[in-house]
Parts: structure tokens; sequence; C-alpha cells
């Protein structure tokens, strides 16, 4: 065996390199990434949520965080508003919009997983998912 097929971390990134590349390319309509694609993701399943609580929870730069919700909020997929508890922060909510985007790329996400994950059995696919939630919880 080489030592390219020695490195997890090596064929861990180019599992997910073709993983994202396939999900990028259905998301191009849309004029979205899949990180921005995930932000939509985590506003629809906690609504109110502020930059940072999302920049927290995904562990995205707080100034990418930034240009993530603007970009989003100019396609009007999100919307800000002035959260009660504290003036100098923004409540984010999906809109209907941003939701059907969701709604239309969820199946062809599951659809890009499948295909990746051809090699694998349901069990080993669900041995996989657990030990990726586990290895993310712990960075």
């Amino acid at each position: 065996m080489n030592k390219w097929n020695q490195s997890y971390g090596f064929l861990l990134g180019k599992a997910l390199q073709q993983m994202e590349n396939k999900f990028a390319e259905g998301l191009v309509p849309f004029n979205i990434n899949s990180r921005q694609y995930g932000v939509l993701l985590f506003i629809e399943e906690n609504p109110y949520s502020s930059q940072k609580d999302i920049s927290d929870n995904l562990q995205i730069d707080r100034t990418t965080m930034v240009s993530h919700i603007d970009h989003l909020e100019t396609l009007g997929f999100v919307e800000r508003t002035k959260n009660p508890n504290d003036r100098r922060s923004y409540s984010l909510l999906i809109t209907e919009k941003g939701k059907e985007v969701l709604r239309s790329r969820w199946e062809f996400l599951t659809d890009v997983e499948s295909e990746v994950l051809t090699p694998l059995n349901q069990q080993e696919i669900q041995l996989l998912k657990d030990f990726l939630i586990r290895i993310w919880k712990s960075l």
C-alpha cells in the first residue's frame, strides 16, 4: 500500500472533495455554495438564531459568516430582524424562498450522498456517519 492510501486525512479529504463538487453543481442555479446551504439548513432548524450562534455551531469565521448572510439576504433566502433582547444583534429567519431552495436541493443532496457512498452497505454508511459526527463534535 502506498503512502497516499495510508493517509486517512488525504482519503477523507478526497471523498469530501468529490461529494462537495457534485453537490456544488446542483447549487449553481441558486447562486449559493454548499456552506451557504448549510447555513440555510441551520437557520431553518434553529429559527431566530444570531449570526454568532450560527458561526459558533457551524465553525465558520464570523467575518465569513457576515458575507454569507449578506448574500443569502440579497437572494431573498433569509431575513434579519432586530433581536429584541440585544439591539446590537439580529435574529435570522429563513424565508419561503429559502425553504424552497432547501426542499428542492435536499433530494439532490441525498442522491449525491447515495452515489458517492455506493460501495458501502447501509450498516457501513450509518457507522461512517456516526464516526464523522463524533469526530466533528470533538473538534
